[in-house]
Order: C-alpha cells, then structure tokens, then sequence
C-alpha cells in the first residue's frame, strides 16, 4: 500500500474550519491523532532525513576531493537528485504534519469547553507519555542535540588551503541545519498538540486564558 502524506478519512477533517461534521467530534480526534500518530511518518521522516544527510556528506566530501570539474566527481550527481528526493519527502511530512496537528488541536480545544476534572488535568500532564507523542520527543531531542554539535563545526577554524577540510566542515554545518529544522518541524507539532491538551486542565486554563 503506497504512504499517503494524509489518509483519506482524515481529509475531509483538514478542510473544515470547525469542529462541526457528522461525525463526533470524539471520532474526529480518534480520526486525526490516528493519522497524525502514524508510526510510518515517523520511520519516513527518519529514513529520508539520514538519506539527505549522507547524500550532503558524500557529495560535498567528492567535490573537495576532485572539484566541480573532475569526472569523478559524476558519483555526486544522483547523490544530489536523491537528496532532493529526500528533501520533498520532508517538506511533505512537514506540511502534512502541520496541517494534521492544527486540526487536531482545534477539536481537542473545542472539545475542552465544559471540562476541568481531575481526570482532564491527569491528561494533560501524562498525554505526553503517549507511544506516537513520546517517539516524536525523543527523535526530535535527539535531532536538534547531534543538530547543534554538528553546526557548531562552522566555528572551528579551517584552512583555505585545505579544499577536503573545508568541504566537510561545510558539509557537517549544513547537516546540523538540516537536523536542528528537522527536531524543530516536530517539536512544533507536539507543542501544538499539547496546548490543546492544556485547554483541559482546569489550572493551565486559567493560565492560558482559556
């Protein structure tokens, strides 16, 4: 079966502005965390992000090798095309996934009006232990770490003289970029998803102004 950016059931939840629709809004959510929640985006979004970074380091470490014009630098050219693949597989997580999260968090908001039990204030300190939300906070902690080591190699001094030196350390900055925006993208979801989750908590709701 093909990976789809968003399942069908969940389209038709992504155009409506409000939590209104025939089915319950309890439905709704089960619908969008479901798709949002999926174990396939995750695996996607790591495969395609360790498929840009080598495709970076290999292609950057044959140009300082050989240099834009040698023959044997031809290698980096599919090298290039499959990062760009990769990079369109993270950008459609990446909007799919924002687009799925700010569904979600709209119907865990509205579905929060008249709430404020014990139970509801449990969730929300404990929503977070959730298999698919746990994953995400590892990976993306995990990324934005190894992200800022690896972009903190653009502070190290390198010679000019040294094409190899100064290709891989190009390369290894551009890499913490790509994992620091990587960690960044999904924290952004999870925080989304949590705020919502807040509106339930009658302490946070007060805080919050809800």
């Amino acid at each position: 079966m093909p990976f789809r950016f968003v399942l069908a059931a969940s389209q038709p939840l992504l155009e409506q502005e409000s939590a209104d629709g025939v089915d319950s809004i309890e439905r709704q959510i089960a619908t969008l965390r479901a798709d949002y929640g999926r174990a396939s985006r995750l695996l996607i979004g790591l495969v395609a992000t360790a498929v840009l970074v080598v495709a970076i380091f290999l292609v950057c470490g044959l140009v300082g090798a050989f240099g834009f014009a040698n023959p044997f630098v031809a290698p980096a050219l599919p090298l290039v095309a499959l990062g760009a693949g990769a990079v369109w597989l993270l950008l459609g997580l990446h909007r799919s996934g924002r687009r799925l999260s700010i569904a979600l968090a709209r119907r865990l908001s509205a579905d929060a009006e008249g709430r404020g039990s014990i139970a509801d204030a449990v969730l929300a300190r404990t929503f977070i232990l959730e298999p698919f939300i746990l994953a995400r906070l590892v990976a993306a902690a995990l990324s934005l770490l190894f992200g800022v080591m690896a972009a903190s190699v653009a502070f190290m001094p390198v010679s000019v003289a040294d094409p190899i030196g100064v290709s891989l350390t190009a390369a290894t900055a551009s890499i913490g970029v790509v994992l620091i925006l990587v960690g960044c993208g999904v924290f952004g979801g999870v925080f989304r998803i949590h705020r919502a989750h807040s509106r339930r908590d009658p302490v946070q709701r007060r805080l919050l102004g809800g």
